[in-house]
């Protein structure tokens, strides 16, 4: 009974990381598009990493199979969606090659930044990339609001406050994608953990953090949105601060449920802060982004004398 409960309390990261992706990949708008984004990485990861066993590569080649689903009537941005897929494998190859020590959010990190500056490479030697992939995705993003009945929701007045919502997510995509990227990089070193062996290959929530150097790239942001630098930069700041902050505000999550199972020790009481939470999310969402940012330098959990229960 006691495996069995510390198996499926590791499945429950890998679970909230895969809700991640699909509730943030702009390119997962399909069941085969976030088969591609989580599919494809775990099945190069396993082809590179794992022994040729029967059972590992056939999980490979059935991800493979399944992330080529729809070729026949391939649109363009099938074709984006399995390219970005590859690239993000690649990196994580080349960061678990290099680090195959590092945890696997660092690997998932360092392999979104090698993607993302294959596509800034590939942007030069193609000038007209960026445009043509901000219209693909905006036409997405379009296509889905055609098929809303606003007035069915309230109006025009919602109308226009989705609109303007959508057209921030439009401009901040580059941001929703890498954090979605970064999010089914984790599922896969659940899955590559879970082949080998591990009964947890994810660390819950409570323990999620990354290096305080990070602080910089948050800063970095900002500057870049103050500074009359031009529409290039606006945008570039506005991606940045955009991961920064969802990373810090899961950062704050993770602080909070560390005080929770810290100075809580009922589960009923456990319940009680955890419905609170979600009843006061607007409140609680500020109060985890200022935690996630403040722990870079307060370092909460790291404190002597302050014990999770049953740690």
């Amino acid at each position: 009974m006691g495996r069995l409960r510390e198996r499926w309390s590791g499945l429950w990261p890998a679970a909230g990381l895969l809700g991640l992706v699909m509730l943030l990949s702009p390119l997962s708008s399909s069941p085969l598009g976030l088969m591609a984004i989580v599919g494809v990485p775990a099945a190069v990861a396993i082809l590179t990493f794992e022994p040729p066993q029967s059972g590992s590569a056939a999980l490979a080649l059935l991800l493979l199979a399944g992330a080529a689903l729809g070729f026949r009537e391939a649109a363009p941005m099938w074709f984006i969606e399995r390219g970005w897929a590859l690239l993000v494998a690649g990196g994580f190859a080349v960061s678990t090659a290099l680090a195959p020590g590092r945890r696997v959010f660092d690997r998932s990190l360092a392999a979104v930044a090698i993607a993302g500056a294959t596509v800034a490479a590939l942007a030069v030697l193609r000038p007209e990339l960026p445009a043509d992939l901000d219209w693909r995705i905006s036409a997405q993003f379009n296509q889905a609001l055609a098929a809303v009945e606003f007035n069915a929701w309230g109006g025009p007045s919602v109308e226009a406050t989705v609109r303007r919502l959508v057209s921030v997510w439009q401009a901040v995509y580059p941001a929703l994608l890498a954090l979605a990227s970064i999010s089914a990089l984790g599922v896969v070193g659940y899955i590559l953990g879970r082949l080998r062996g591990e009964p947890r290959p994810l660390p819950p929530l409570r323990e999620f953090r990354f290096g305080d150097h990070l602080v910089w790239v948050l800063v970095l942001g900002l500057v870049l949105l103050v500074l009359p630098a031009g529409a290039w930069a606006e945008r570039a700041g506005g991606n940045m601060v955009t991961v920064m902050g969802g990373l810090y505000l899961l950062r704050g999550f993770a602080v909070l449920v560390w005080l929770g199972a810290s100075l809580l020790s009922s589960g009923w009481a456990i319940g009680a802060w955890v419905l609170a939470a979600l009843i006061l999310y607007p409140v609680t969402a500020g109060a985890a982004l200022v935690m996630g940012v403040s722990d870079t330098w307060l370092d909460l959990r790291s404190r002597p004398g302050v014990k999770t229960n049953g740690a």
